[in-house]
């Protein structure tokens, strides 16, 4: 069996080495993903002074994109909150043109547009998700996930017997690079298993959300809900829309909204509660955008465990779950998954000598 077991794992990350190497560094920069795409769009992303005034209202930003752009039409905005790290933060309206426009919500001053599908961070996270392939790209990178999560256990049997947990102060740098491998792969065992076993779940989520949805007794919301037109009455604002949702569930906040045309269209909220690490929450509103009554309510304190366990996958497998230092963890986790590919291949890679050869 330990030959087996030896020979799977062998060949396994020689075979699928290479991929599994991108999936690893592309994982580890994407840690951070909006901080890093923040960063590399600083001039439109980020403020140059920290203001200190109140914010301007939500739909004046919306009329200033309106008016600097209009050919366009704004779709959604996201909403960050008030805090340490996002006061410097500018105001992002998506466009139905599928550009992104900046605005400072102090000032009004529409920044600029830019498209988020051309930007560096998008390529990584579409390089690490399905290798710029689309649907069977993802698929191929589940598959490799998958494999992965059977190399970390079959690596951790394969470890059990020498128990390899620190480096030998003395030897050639084929003992020092055989313990790495091994004192890597013990360390980040567990963090690996969480990270791989998410990602299948991620990758093959049109099966896997069906058979979490069963562990439910509640089936789904519908989809169809209808804003009802008031005849001689206006529409609300997206900030009366905000204040409703938040009202709606006390203790979160609104992370984004939907800007429906005048009609039957309703708002959408995204909202996120303090305990929710996903970036936008996982909790949903929609609102009659006449009368502002709410005609669905999701909330994450509220979910069953199907609904749980997909409202967490995401979080589990971005390091997002416990914030900070949970995102450092599965940066370093990340980099030994890569450092692993390398001391694998080192470790089978035995030169010899020219007339061997």
């Amino acid at each position: 069996m330990r030959d087996l077991f030896l020979k799977l794992h062998r060949w396994s990350g020689l075979v699928l080495g290479l991929l599994i190497l991108v999936v690893a560094v592309t994982g580890s920069a994407l840690t951070f993903e909006n901080d890093l795409d923040a960063w590399l769009n600083a001039d439109l992303a980020l403020l140059r002074e920290d203001p200190n005034a109140e914010r301007l209202p939500l739909q004046t930003l919306v009329d200033n994109v309106r008016r600097e752009y209009p050919k366009d039409t704004p779709t959604s905005i996201r909403i960050l909150p008030i805090g340490i790290f996002t006061r410097n933060r500018t105001t992002e309206l998506s466009l139905k043109s599928g550009l992104s426009a900046f605005v400072n919500p102090y000032s009004g001053t529409v920044l600029g547009t830019r498209s988020r599908e051309k930007s560096l961070a998008r390529f990584l996270h579409l390089l690490h998700t399905r290798f710029v392939a689309g649907q069977t790209g993802e698929y191929v990178v589940g598959g490799l996930t998958a494999v992965t999560l059977l190399m970390a256990l079959s690596g951790l049997y394969l470890w059990w017997p020498r128990k390899v947990l620190s480096l030998k102060r003395s030897g050639s740098w084929r003992r020092t690079n055989f313990d790495l491998h091994h004192v890597l792969g013990f360390y980040s065992s567990l963090v690996m298993v969480v990270i791989t076993l998410s990602g299948v779940i991620i990758a093959f989520e049109q099966y896997t959300d069906p058979l979490l949805k069963k562990l439910d007794s509640k089936p789904d919301p519908p989809a169809d809900l209808q804003s009802k037109p008031i005849e001689g009455g206006r529409p609300i604002t997206v900030d009366e829309a905000v204040r409703i949702a938040n009202a709606t569930l006390p203790g979160a906040s609104t992370s984004s909204i939907n800007l429906p045309p005048p009609g039957k269209a309703v708002y959408r909220a995204a909202l996120k509660f303090p305990e929710d690490r996903t970036p936008a929450g996982r909790s949903r509103l929609a609102i009659d955008q006449w009368s502002g009554a709410v005609l669905l309510r999701t909330s994450t304190r509220e979910a069953e465990l199907g609904t749980a366990i997909n409202n967490l996958k995401r979080s589990a497998h971005t390091g997002d779950i416990f914030g900070w230092p949970t995102q450092a963890l599965y940066f370093v986790v990340s980099l030994a998954i890569a450092a692993q590919v390398v001391t694998g291949f080192l470790i089978w890679w035995k030169p010899r000598k020219a007339s061997q050869a």
